[in-house]
């Protein structure tokens, strides 16, 4: 039933945003887990904040700031936290984390006035490995003196080659190609902040085929990603179905029709009246799929009007 209603492609609720980052010289971008299709690509580029650094669990915390992925600041205890320290209130509205080594662990992100009380504005746990990028988006940041991630962890210090607070974003569209526009272009490896993408839709890891390829000019750039994500599959008798409440009435109607269908002691003579019900509760619930906003239609005619 979710394979069927993915292949629909109405359902909202899995629309999700993403952000991706960009790896110097590296044209296949992994899409997030359960990807089922790309609805859209914008670059964002900022402009990153540097102030004092700091480290309270050793290491040498400039490195986390130098602009060099070759070093890093790895601390010699866990549960410490790296940051820096402005000299006017600073709004940081994206951080960025170039990990220096493999681990796992909880990851706040805090800011304060006064070096001692700090305020965490969101917080994520994570499985990293060596010179893997984590991004985060800092929604409803005020200006502050100090900005920092703390980490927790059981046994894994933190190392950091490259902590980036950004702020000012801008992003473009990017437009997409398909596999002819891709293919045509006679060199592939260009290097130079991603202008456009194509879509490979692998079974198990769909990814995009950049280009240009990420260069110097591009190795703090990220992806923002739309998708379409594949339903959970319900593996438990106690886990939630995943579909908002306005499709319960379809999926109960889907899933007798199946079931009379399926199982030895359906009755056949209901057949044909599941099926209508079926009929009528999706598209019904299909009716209801909709965000009201409004629809731009474009011809695609700007050869013919040039």
């Amino acid at each position: 039933m979710f394979t069927s209603l993915v292949n629909r492609g109405i359902q909202l609720w899995k629309r999700q945003q993403s952000l991706v980052p960009c790896y110097l010289n590296e044209y296949e971008v992994p899409l997030p887990p359960d990807t089922n299709s790309v609805l859209s690509v914008n670059r964002r580029t900022m402009f990153r904040q540097t102030g004092t650094p700091f480290s309270d669990m050793g290491g040498t915390a400039s490195l986390a700031f130098d602009d060099d992925f070759d070093t890093a600041c790895t601390q010699t205890a866990v549960n410490g936290s790296i940051g820096t320290v402005f000299t006017t209130a600073t709004q940081i509205t994206t951080a960025g984390i170039l990990f220096g080594s493999a681990g796992t662990f909880g990851l706040f992100f805090e800011y304060s006035n006064d070096g001692v009380s700090y305020t965490p504005l969101t917080s994520t746990t994570t499985t990293s490995d060596d010179e893997q990028w984590l991004w985060v988006d800092l929604a409803g940041a005020p200006a502050a003196l100090y900005w920092r991630v703390r980490s927790v962890s059981a046994s894994d210090f933190f190392s950091v080659r490259e902590l980036y607070f950004g702020n000012t974003p801008q992003e473009i569209v990017l437009g997409p190609w398909n596999i002819d526009d891709y293919t045509a272009m006679p060199n592939k490896t260009q290097g130079g902040q991603i202008l456009n993408w194509y879509q490979q839709r692998d079974r198990d890891a769909p990814y995009l085929l950049v280009w240009p390829v990420p260069n110097n000019l591009a190795k703090y750039d990220l992806l923002v990603i739309w998708t379409h994500e594949m339903l959970i599959d319900v593996t438990d008798v106690t886990q939630a179905v995943d579909v908002p409440r306005r499709w319960y009435d379809a999926i109960c109607a889907m899933l007798a029709r199946r079931l009379c269908r399926s199982l030895e002691e359906g009755d056949m003579a209901r057949y044909p009246m599941l099926v209508s019900e079926e009929q009528e509760a999706v598209m019904l619930a299909t009716a209801e799929e909709r965000d009201n906003s409004p629809v731009n239609i474009d011809p695609g005619i700007y050869a013919y009007t040039r």
